[in-house]
């Protein structure tokens, strides 16, 4: 076996288990999903009826610029 060889299962079989041990002190990233801020898919219908945004209220109209790249 090689150098090279000897390294490359080393690193891989270290980082391997870095990750793990990592993943199952901490519980993993899917552990605190949800858990800080609001969650990743969002829709009106999960707030409180009070907290909704309004679907009847109009955006306020785009301001005109003038056209770039005309002489």
């Amino acid at each position: 076996m090689s150098a090279f060889e000897v390294v490359t299962i080393l690193v891989t079989v270290g980082g391997t288990a870095i990750g793990l041990i990592a993943y199952l002190r901490g519980g993993g990233p899917l552990a605190e999903l949800g858990r800080h801020g609001a969650l990743w898919f969002e829709h009106p219908s999960d707030r409180p009826y009070a907290e909704r945004p309004a679907e009847d209220e109009r955006d306020a109209p785009l301001p005109r610029r003038p056209l770039r790249g005309r002489f």
